[in-house]
């Protein structure tokens, strides 16, 4: 499987949740987020085609962290103080992993 087709195949998916948005009404704020996230996949993916002479990147366990401590992180803002601190000592594990990564 290529890699530009997995967010490529998100788009997709986000554009078929937009449709179904529209069906049922959505607000506009709401439609508009979805689409944008959408059009923002299917640039990712063209970008991701452009450069297809370079290899795809390996999987990156720090990466992977990070990203989901960032998500705890917005998500804390709503829950409270307990998944802020979770998501900030997460982050750090995520950056020095990162950080020991560069370093090789």
């Amino acid at each position: 499987m290529k890699w530009p087709l997995v967010p490529l195949i998100w788009a997709a998916l986000l554009a078929a949740h937009t449709a179904v948005l529209l069906a049922f009404g959505g607000d506009t704020l709401e439609v508009g987020l979805l689409a944008g996230a959408a059009a923002g996949s299917a640039v990712l993916a063209a970008l991701m085609a452009f450069r297809r002479g370079r290899e795809a990147p390996d999987l990156s366990g720090p990466t992977a962290l990070a990203a989901v401590a960032v998500a705890g992180l917005v998500l804390g803002a709503e829950l409270g103080p307990w998944l802020l601190l979770i998501s900030g000592g997460a982050l750090l594990l995520a950056l020095g992993g990162l950080a020991r990564e560069g370093l090789r």
